[in-house]
């Protein structure tokens, strides 16, 4: 069954990507992907999860939104489509296969086929003030849901147990959907504890993101990192908690002292006008040249949230500097802090703010408090 998102998310969304399409002289549009046909028009359907929708899509054609039961490599979409379509103008589809390619420009020769991935990329901010608060009550509920269970964080349980206790306390807190695998791990106390010890993780501080049934120790930390889906936008919650009923050493104090300095010199450095490579520069400012910089490979120290769980921009990415220079930050973006610090023989610390970027400032929406370890309560 199809459904639809509240209208006030849709007009947000459909308006910006309007805009855009306009501006580019595009005035119709085919879209097959599930994610890009929520963001256009608001529908999505469950079905599309269970039936795959490579196999199965929603489509969109401008404003209309049906179930052909047909993959989009498949000609004969085209067909059960195309009088939806002009016979003249800009059209922008997304994930055609060749032969439906073919078949659209036989059919309609005089169309100007176009990517639809720059327009929908283009229109991603600046987000509305409904759009923020749904973003925020996500967040808000998937932190609720964690901290629900960090008493469960003690010695002798198993890091899966752990992410299947959070995945129930999503599901009671209201959370969608769970898109990416929630991660509870260790991380290494020493370089020869990283799962990844070469290449270029060989320079940098060893992290590990992979939850398996390894057993907790007391003092272990552990890095918590969910992706969740609320009312159809992205959350991203992380922190590193301390397994069992210890309190933090002065070293591991020093670690998320570090760790918050780092995050709000880039949160201050996050205005609009400044750059993703700004944002970089902000988190590298008086560090050691000896040390690595203080976020993991191949991950990035900031990046923007919306529909998708991670959008442009990107700062610390191998994108590099120059390619960060043009990923302009605007007022109204949604975006994630998210540094690692790590010592020898100490360990380490990862967590995320997320802040929403205003003409005053960045203004922190996390609820959590982030740059200190855990509290039992």
């Amino acid at each position: 069954m199809i459904r639809l998102d509240p209208p006030a998310l849709v007009a947000a969304r459909s308006r910006r990507f309007e805009n855009v399409a306009g501006q580019a002289g595009v005035d119709s549009w085919l879209l097959t992907t599930a994610l890009a046909v929520r963001v256009v028009t608001g529908a999505w359907s469950d079905d599309v999860d269970l039936s795959s929708e490579w196999s199965s899509p929603i489509v969109a054609v401008c404003s209309a939104v049906l179930s052909p039961g047909l993959p989009p490599n498949d000609p004969r979409l085209i067909d059960m489509v195309v009088d939806l379509l002009p016979r003249t103008g800009k059209v922008a589809v997304d994930r055609l296969g060749a032969d439906a390619y073919d078949r659209l420009r036989a059919l309609r020769p005089n169309l100007v086929i176009e990517d639809v991935a720059p327009l929908l990329v283009a229109s991603n901010a600046p987000r509305d003030a409904v759009e923020i608060d749904v973003i925020t009550e996500g967040h808000h509920r998937t932190e609720a849901a964690l901290a629900a269970m960090l008493h469960e964080v003690r010695e002798g349980v198993t890091e899966r147990e752990l992410s299947r206790s959070f995945y129930g306390q999503a599901e009671q807190h209201g959370i969608e959907r769970i898109h990416v695998d929630t991660v509870f791990s260790v991380l290494p106390r020493d370089v020869g504890d990283a799962p990844w010890a070469r290449g270029e993780w060989s320079e940098r501080s060893p992290y590990r993101e992979l939850t398996t049934d390894k057993i907790l120790r007391q003092g272990d930390h552990v890095v918590f990192d969910a992706g969740a889906a609320y009312c159809g936008y992205a959350v991203d919650v992380g922190w590193t908690l301390l397994a069992g009923d210890g309190e933090p050493s002065a070293d591991e104090v020093a670690l998320a002292d570090e760790w918050d300095e780092v995050a709000h010199r880039v949160i201050d450095a996050a205005t609009p006008g400044a750059s993703a490579a700004d944002l970089r520069r902000a988190a590298l400012k008086g560090w050691d040249p000896d040390r690595p910089p203080p976020w993991p490979h191949p991950f990035y120290v900031a990046h923007g949230l919306g529909v998708r769980p991670a959008e442009l921009p990107f700062a610390g990415t191998d994108f590099g500097v120059e390619a960060e220079e043009s990923m302009i930050l605007t007022s109204g973006q949604v975006m994630m802090i998210e540094p690692y610090i790590w010592r020898a023989g100490v360990g380490g610390y990862r967590a995320e703010y997320c802040i929403v970027i205003e003409d005053g400032g960045a203004r922190i929406i996390s609820s959590l408090p982030y740059g200190q370890w855990p509290a039992r309560g």
